[in-house]
C-alpha cells in the first residue's frame, strides 16, 4: 500500500504542470484509470478476472515512437472453502504489475492509435489460513514473480489539447494459468516537448 500512496502522490505532482501541446517528440504524458485483468483474482476454481488501478507515464522519442512506463495495482482477492477439521481455509492474492513498453503511433489524426510490445513483471503475494485441527489457526504465505512480454494497442482520444481519454488493450505472457489479457481505460495529461 505505500507503494501504491507513492506511486499516487508522484503521479498528482506530474499533473500539476500540465500544459497545451501537440503530440510531438520531447512531450511527456501522465495518465491514471482502470485496470480489468482476465486472470488477477482467485476464487475456489482458480484465477479469474480481477479489477485494479493502473498509472503509468510516457515519453515521446521521436514524434511518433514513445517509452511508457506504467504500473498496475489489482485489488486483492479472497475466498473462504471448509477444511477436514470442520472450520474454513481463507485463501487471498494480491496481483501488482510492473510494465515497461515501446509504442509505435499510427498516422497523425486526431484519435492517436498505437501498437505496442514491451517487457511485464507481474508479482503476486499469497496467503492461506485456516484451522490447525487443535484449536489453533495456522498460515502459510509466500509471493513470486515472473517476467513476461506484452504486445497490444491502444487510443488516446482528444478532449483538449492535453486532456485525452486512453484505452488500452495488450496480452502479457507471463504464466498465470497461461498468460492474461489486461484492458485499461482511463485519463492522461501532457505537458512538455
Amino acid at each position: 500500500m505505500k507503494k501504491f500512496t507513492i506511486l499516487t502522490l508522484f503521479t498528482a505532482f506530474l499533473l500539476v504542470g500540465v500544459t497545451a501541446n501537440a503530440q510531438e517528440q520531447g512531450m511527456i504524458r501522465a495518465s491514471a484509470g482502470l485496470a480489468l485483468g482476465t486472470k488477477a483474482a482467485i476464487d475456489e476454481s482458480g484465477t479469474k478476472a480481477g479489477i485494479g488501478i493502473n498509472i503509468g507515464a510516457e515519453y515521446l522519442i521521436t514524434d511518433n515512437i514513445s517509452i511508457a512506463p506504467s504500473y498496475t495495482f489489482f485489488f486483492k482477492s479472497e475466498f473462504d472453502t471448509p477444511d477436514g477439521f470442520g472450520g474454513n481455509v481463507t485463501s487471498s492474492n494480491q496481483f501488482g504489475s510492473f510494465n515497461i513498453d515501446g509504442r509505435y503511433y499510427f498516422g497523425d489524426g486526431d484519435m492517436e492509435l498505437y501498437g505496442l510490445f514491451g517487457i511485464g513483471i507481474v508479482s503476486n503475494s499469497f496467503e492461506q489460513s485456516g484451522d490447525d485441527g487443535f484449536g489453533g489457526t495456522v498460515t502459510i504465505d509466500g509471493s513470486d514473480s515472473e517476467t513476461g512480454l506484452n504486445i497490444g494497442s491502444g487510443i488516446n482520444y482528444p478532449l483538449s489539447d492535453a486532456l485525452f481519454l486512453n484505452g488500452q488493450i495488450k496480452y502479457n505472457t507471463v504464466d498465470i494459468d497461461g498468460g492474461q489479457i489486461v484492458i485499461n481505460a482511463g485519463v492522461a495529461f501532457s505537458f512538455g516537448g
